[in-house]
């Protein structure tokens, strides 16, 4: 359940100092934000906010893991991105005066910053680098969804499930191993669990893997690789 953070003015003032997009800020402007700024700490799977939600506050990750969703119909998930600390989100709907066109929901036990729409707005008033600054994320963000919807719309299920694995992997590369269920995988990709859960098992038994409690370690990145760009076609390849 959320429930109110107890972080002094300092505290937050210290962090926005350290995340990239706010490091520039002038003092006084740094001051007047981290003034602005509401706690909120979340537990696992609590929404933050709805697709078509009115947006009213940008978000920055203090810690935790925070997917951005789209939802079917029949009541299925597609994480379309994933954020951690120092990253923000919601911004989107501040700038353009529209609805959310996704949802957000924690993935972990989260700590977030809540930025009200009159100060975020005023910040990028008077801090036009900031406004560049943002536009370049925003960019960034335009181009890994175009590529994940280029590879739901091309790519066969064990091509989308080794694409992901693989830049899941490079996100966490300091970890060493993946840190993600087969819900999380499902959601990643658009596919059925089922689904997932039969192409590890089988990659696991190829021993291009290794699996366990919400852990993945990578063995044969070259295999994967060749199965992402369709070189090798698993339907051909008889099972262990």
């Amino acid at each position: 359940m959320t429930s109110p953070g107890r972080l002094a003015a300092p505290e937050v003032l210290a962090f926005l100092c350290r995340v990239p997009l706010f490091s520039r800020l002038q003092e006084t402007s740094a001051r007047r934000l981290a003034a602005a700024c509401r706690v909120r700490q979340l537990d696992k799977g609590e929404r933050i906010f709805l697709e078509a939600g009115e947006a009213e506050c940008a978000y920055l990750i203090r810690s935790g893991r925070i997917s951005i969703v789209l939802s079917s119909p029949d009541g299925r998930e597609l994480a379309i991105e994933e954020l951690h600390a120092g990253e923000v989100f919601g911004e989107v709907g501040l700038l353009t005066r529209k609805t959310h066109c996704a949802g957000a929901v924690a993935r972990s036990r989260s700590e977030l910053l809540v930025i009200p729409r009159g100060p975020f707005l005023e910040m990028l008033d008077q801090e036009p680098q900031l406004t560049r600054r943002l536009l370049e994320i925003t960019a960034d963000r335009l181009h890994r969804s175009t590529s994940r919807e280029m590879a739901l719309a091309f790519m066969n299920a064990h091509s989308r499930l080794a694409g992901y694995l693989l830049a899941l992997e490079e996100q966490e590369r300091d970890k060493g191993y993946i840190t993600a269920s087969q819900e999380d995988l499902a959601r990643g990709t658009g596919l059925i669990r089922q689904t997932v859960a039969k192409a590890l098992g089988r990659w696991r038994r190829d021993g291009w893997l290794l699996t366990g409690r919400g852990r993945i370690l990578i063995l044969d990145r070259k295999a994967l690789e060749q199965v992402e760009q369709g070189h090798l076609d698993l339907t051909l390849v008889s099972p262990k």
